[in-house]
């Protein structure tokens, strides 16, 4: 009986021990199940945002990329340098001519640079060589003048340069406001506090892209496959010529993502023109319950843009009223005769405005840059000017056999009494057309540019010959070029069609307060070879 008793009891206390059991189970599961439901609720949240964000800041990146390519910097060697090349317009900034002054890409100053030293290298010329490193060593420190104007923009700092039209560029802030006005629009902001957006500025590991084209075939270019794209240099890749290095910044068409995982902060190195944009956002949530996952953290990268270089190249003028100086049938000679490298000559310099044009306007001796010049390293100095005008944009084939041709008109024959007029035509090559001296009235040396004038200096093998020349684009820039900053003397009404040497004078299609010479081409440099003593 009371075994009967004690079982009973015991099945009893196993059944309030499974009951309990089974509602701990319960409970249990119930938390569980909520844990997971609030989990799920809060991965889903957690991702979406992550995901918006993501879209975000990428459109933030683009919105500062652009921005960016607004900058323009001052530099005393070129004047307005950007990301992009910008045509002179109304809204640009003001020459002392009262015309409007064009912005030079950094790309266009590099492709240019490394164009210089490719023609050095191939003329093996020593004075050539000089001018060429010179400019190279002035476009790095372009670059790295424009990159920490880049990076005081992008914080915004007091001291930040200006766009060409004198306006601030925030890139920060207009970046920020992309990105809030993204998270807002797909109501994301909503569930988040932004707790903190920077930009950064650097490059990439892999190189990126640019809209700057080889005018010449890759081998001519000494320019590895590898380094190419799309007929276009490649950025962030060290294109060295003849023991010089040249790096094109990363631009394209329009702004554009590129990968983050490449970019790498812009550690200052003198040869990296750094262009690429981070974006860096941090986000959390605001209701507690949701930061199961911790804070939201994004970036994305993106390049700026860049416009076309529009600039017309110049023109060189060579007048020969006379003829040809015995012995003196092609470029190349005036540059290497030897007679005239032991020929020295004393260069000028227009101060105070175009001489003799303006009252105050005088000239006076160059000697800033502290070299003995020859009468070869003034050919040298006028060929190496013109070409600079052509931005990069040459075919260097035909270029080189037109210094090392016979100097005469691309198409018929050369006639006693008529002069050469030099230019590019759109594919890069050389065209030489006849013209007469005439054809050039205005005989003025703009400010600050310079002019030589040797009497009896050119020994050529029967008689002795006077060099005039002039150089409207030696020096370059706000601080250095003068009035007209260096700009392509207008030549409206002067030049006929090419090719044509009795047609009818081009007049240009641009008013006279825009600058025409940016549009049309216009004079670089003037040699004339006249009044030759005989022996």
């Amino acid at each position: 009986m009371s075994h009967s008793k004690s079982s009973s009891r015991i099945r009893k206390a196993r059944g309030k021990r499974a009951s309990a059991m089974l509602f701990l189970m319960l409970i249990f599961a119930m938390a569980l199940l909520i844990f997971f439901a609030t989990s799920c609720a809060s991965v889903v949240k957690f991702f979406t945002a992550h995901r918006h964000a993501e879209s975000a800041v990428e459109a933030a990146s683009l919105a500062a990329a652009r921005e960016l390519s607004q900058v323009v910097v001052e530099d005393p060697n070129y004047g307005y340098v950007g990301l992009s090349d910008g045509a002179p317009t109304a809204s640009s900034s003001i020459a002392q001519d009262g015309k409007p002054i064009p912005v030079v890409g950094i790309n266009t100053l590099v492709a240019t640079a490394r164009t210089s030293m490719l023609v050095a290298k191939h003329l093996n010329n020593e004075e050539y060589l000089r001018l060429a490193s010179l400019d190279a060593a002035n476009t790095k420190a372009a670059a790295r003048r424009l990159v920490e104007g880049l990076k005081l923009a992008m914080c915004e700092d007091v001291r930040a340069p200006l766009s060409i039209s004198g306006k601030a560029v925030k890139p920060l802030t207009i970046a920020r406001q992309t990105f809030i006005k993204s998270l807002a629009s797909s109501r994301t902001m909503e569930a988040v506090d932004l707790k903190n957006f920077t930009l950064e500025l650097g490059y990439l590991s892999q190189g990126g892209t640019t809209n700057t084209s080889l005018a010449l075939s890759e081998v001519l270019a000494e320019v590895p496959a590898a380094s190419a794209q799309n007929g276009c240099y490649k950025a962030f890749r060290d294109l060295a010529v003849a023991g010089q290095s040249f790096v094109f910044a990363c631009v394209g068409a329009q702004p554009n993502l590129v990968a983050k995982d490449q970019f790498i902060a812009d550690g200052g190195k003198s040869e990296m023109p750094s262009s690429i944009v981070r974006a860096k956002a941090e986000l959390e949530f605001a209701d507690v319950r949701d930061r199961v996952f911790g804070n939201v953290f994004c970036s994305a990268c993106a390049a700026p843009f860049s416009l076309t270089d529009r600039a017309a190249a110049g023109v060189m003028i060579v007048g020969l009223p006379d003829g040809y100086p015995s012995g003196y049938l092609s470029l190349a000679d005036y540059i290497n005769d030897p007679r005239s490298s032991r020929t020295n000559m004393e260069m000028f310099r227009a101060n105070g405005g175009d001489y003799p044009l303006d009252a105050q306007a005088m000239l006076t001796r160059d000697i800033d840059d502290g070299q003995t010049r020859t009468l070869s390293n003034v050919f040298v100095q006028g060929l190496y000017d013109w070409i600079r005008t052509a931005h990069g944009r040459v075919r260097l084939d035909s270029l080189l056999a037109v210094i090392g041709g016979r100097m005469q008109p691309s198409i018929g024959s050369m006639a006693y009494g008529q002069s050469l007029v030099y230019r590019f035509d759109k594919s890069g090559a050389v065209v030489v057309d006849g013209y007469f001296v005439s054809d050039v009235p205005n005989q003025i040396v703009h400010d600050r540019q310079v002019y030589t004038l040797g009497l009896n200096t050119l020994k050529a093998n029967n008689a002795m010959w006077t060099v005039a020349f002039r150089d409207q684009v030696h020096n370059l820039g706000v601080a250095n070029g003068g009035k007209h900053c260096g700009q392509l003397m207008e030549l409206d009404g002067c030049l006929r069609p090419t090719g044509s040497l009795y047609g009818k004078t081009i007049d240009s299609k641009h008013g006279d307060l825009e600058r025409k010479s940016y549009f049309d081409g216009g004079l670089a440099v003037e040699f004339v070879i006249s009044s030759p003593q005989y022996n």
